[in-house]
């Protein structure tokens, strides 16, 4: 079976992706905003995704079998009473053209529930035969949160919770509350560990059992009219009630236009810090109805290993905390949690139907593009940026890294998600705490107290955060030993836990070789890892996209392939680091 997985849709939606898995293998995987530059592609279907991973497969659309969309548009649809095509010929005509897809025959077009597409991502790729899989985002079609567990090859679903009831909705009204955005989920969850919990009922509307949760001031059966989900009506519903209960009024924003940013910002009234006791609660809230929703999903399955999927599942601090639930002996978690990884759980979840094997996640991410050297040298040659070409671009970058330089990490494939893994990164020693702040408010154009991660190599791992257990895609938080405490405080965060990834020298062995060189120089194999990309920007996918943010950016130097870019002294964008 060759299947392209698709998230998107054109004019409603967000994520768009693509993935092709042909006889049951990842060959590619790309999302729609690394191509656009607009972050999280809203509204957009993902053409550039789509080209792209039937390029790298060296396939046109009539080579495809199966078009597989991470959502069951048409159930939606008509649910809900909107318009849709008269058939899949039409509909498929809509979302991937034949003036851009020239074909002499359409696949076969399948629409497949977006929880299960989530369920499928985790379960098929996991590498476990069995597990209980827990799904977590804003909503699916006619769910916010779905306990399955898989076995044998198939998905059972047990039980789900409406939209109303949205852990999603409910920890983006806060963030909106904050004045940090709905969609500003990874901030809260950064802020929450400066502020002490409070009611975590939030006056009530919560009700919380050892096993369950209950939502009070949201309808159960909250239904919108004229939309395809209940994001506005919960959210609205939420911060109506926050408003009634919370002590501090509401944050409110607005977006004004910054001339030297060149784009519309948010502005708020008040510094979202102040709201960290409100972000600590939300935490801890989610983290209570979750931790319970596990304790009677395994004991009803009988299963000690928990499989996550959803975009609350890129909430590392709660992943953390149900990693060291005693009755969970296993975890995984799909780096690719949110709405992107539903064009790889549908891909592999109608492979898996059709009899394929999936092959399991081995440690990467990294299905997207990658440019050769001879094409990098190019696109320098081209841009009139002055380069060398050192003997050894781990060495090189490790001395500028030692000396207390920044530096950009480019190649390889690009990955897929949020978090860049080792090909498209933003490097530094993760020492002094100082390096954070540089990063943040100097090179980033982010709030001071937003934490950072460690990239470091496996064997390190149990020194500097106490367990062997591979973390290779930096999404789960781990307590830090006191050597670690020691060694990298800058990416340590107020709680005394990080989020690492462990970089195995089998999977990445040239990323491994940098975090081991920069280890010859600190005595720690560990380097500050964050994505490559400005404020509000996608993480860069070509090298034309590199050199742009390394241009506008005051890091030091740019390891672009084999070739590394240097700041000149004086540089107007040289910030003295």
């Amino acid at each position: 079976m060759r299947v392209l997985g698709v998230n998107g849709w054109p004019g409603a939606s967000h994520d768009g992706a693509a993935c092709l898995v042909a006889d049951g293998e990842v060959i590619a995987l790309a999302e729609e905003e690394r191509f656009t530059r607009n972050k999280h592609a809203y509204g957009e279907a993902p053409l550039n995704a789509a080209a792209y991973c039937l390029a790298e497969g060296g396939l046109t659309l009539d080579d495809i079998d199966v078009v597989a969309h991470g959502w069951d548009l048409p159930t939606l649809f008509k649910d809900r009473d909107l318009d849709w095509f008269a058939d899949d010929a039409a509909a498929l005509e809509h979302l991937l053209p034949r003036a851009l897809f020239p074909r002499t025959r359409d696949p076969r077009l399948t629409f497949v529930d977006h929880h299960i597409a989530h369920a499928a991502s985790a379960y098929h790729l996991s590498g476990r035969d069995h597990g209980a899989i827990l799904v977590l985002d804003g909503q699916g079609e006619n769910e916010s949160t779905t306990l399955a567990v898989g076995i044998e090859g198939e998905i059972k679903i047990l039980r789900a919770y409406t939209p109303g009831w949205s852990l999603g909705y409910f920890y983006a009204a806060v963030c909106e509350y904050a004045g940090l955005g709905a969609d500003a989920a990874g901030k809260m969850m950064g802020l929450a560990s400066y502020g002490t919990p409070q009611d975590v009922t939030f006056g009530g509307a919560f009700g919380f059992t050892d096993e369950d949760f209950t939502v009070g001031v949201v309808p159960p059966g909250l239904r919108s009219t004229g939309s395809t989900d209940e994001e506005t009506a919960t959210i609205r519903c939420w911060l109506e009630h926050l408003e009634k209960t919370l002590p501090d009024a509401p944050n409110h924003s607005v977006r004004r236009f910054d001339p030297r940013a060149g784009r519309y910002t948010r502005v708020t009234d008040r510094d979202p810090y102040e709201y960290r006791d409100v972000a600590a609660t939300a935490q801890a809230a989610l983290e209570r109805a979750v931790m319970g929703l596990v304790r009677g999903l395994l004991r009803d399955t009988g299963e000690t290993t928990l499989l996550i999927a959803g975009g609350v599942g890129f909430n590392a601090t709660l992943n953390g905390k149900l990693m060291r639930m005693p009755e969970v002996h296993d975890l995984f978690v799909q780096p690719l949690a949110g709405d992107q990884g539903v064009s790889l759980g549908a891909a592999v979840w109608v492979a898996a139907q059709e009899g394929d094997r999936i092959r399991p996640m081995q440690g990467s991410v990294a299905w997207g593009p990658q440019w050769s050297p001879d094409e990098i040298r190019r696109v320098l040659d081209a841009s009139g940026t002055a380069y060398t070409e050192p003997a050894d671009i781990a060495v090189a970058t490790a001395e500028i890294l030692a000396a207390g330089g920044v530096s950009g990490w480019f190649q390889g494939r690009a990955e897929g998600g949020p978090r860049a893994l080792g090909n498209r990164s933003m490097v530094a020693v993760p020492n002094p705490r100082t390096t954070r702040d540089w990063v943040n408010v100097r090179i980033k154009h982010r709030e001071a107290w937003r934490p950072f991660a460690p990239s470091m190599q496996e064997e390190a791992a149990e020194a500097l955060i106490g367990t062997a257990t591979p973390l290779p895609y930096m999404i789960v938080t781990t307590p830090v030993t006191e050597a670690g405490a020691e060694a990298m405080p800058a990416v340590v965060h107020s709680d005394r836990t990080t989020r690492p990834q462990t970089v195995s020298a089998s999977v990445d062995p040239l990323y491994h070789r940098l975090i081991g060189e920069v280890g010859k120089h600190t005595g720690t194999a560990a380097v500050l890892n964050t994505s490559f990309n400005g404020r509000d920007e996608p993480v860069v996918c070509s090298p034309g996209d590199a050199l742009a943010t390394f241009h506008r950016l005051p890091m030091d130097a740019l390891a672009l392939g084999p070739f590394l870019v240097r700041r000149p002294v004086g540089d107007p964008a040289d910030g003295g680091a």
